[in-house]
């Protein structure tokens, strides 16, 4: 049990300092806030069910906010590698939009 609640806490703070450490792809910035979402979303589901409150729909809403994270980063992915050829952060010139 202890276990779990230490996976459970650890989880986003890795993901937190992932995010900030891998700062220059966007593609690595998408996969750690996509790690971040899942982890947000299992903290959620095992506290509601080790306090005994089933809270299904939270859990859901969650995963749909995901799953629209998810398509609007690989959107903005793919037109930032037409326009620019790479998904380097450090190339980006916003000047130029």
């Amino acid at each position: 049990m202890n276990y779990i609640i230490l996976s459970l806490i650890m989880l986003p703070i890795l993901s937190m300092s992932s995010f900030m450490i891998n700062q220059n792809h966007l593609l690595k910035i998408l996969l750690t806030l996509e790690a971040l979402t899942l982890s947000t979303m299992l903290f959620i589901t095992m506290t509601s069910m080790l306090n005994n409150m089933p809270m299904p729909s939270m859990s859901i809403v969650l995963l749909t906010f995901g799953a629209c994270e998810g398509s609007f980063g690989l959107a903005l992915l793919v037109n930032m590698t037409r326009y620019s050829g790479s998904d380097m952060m450090n190339n980006m010139n916003l000047a130029k939009c």
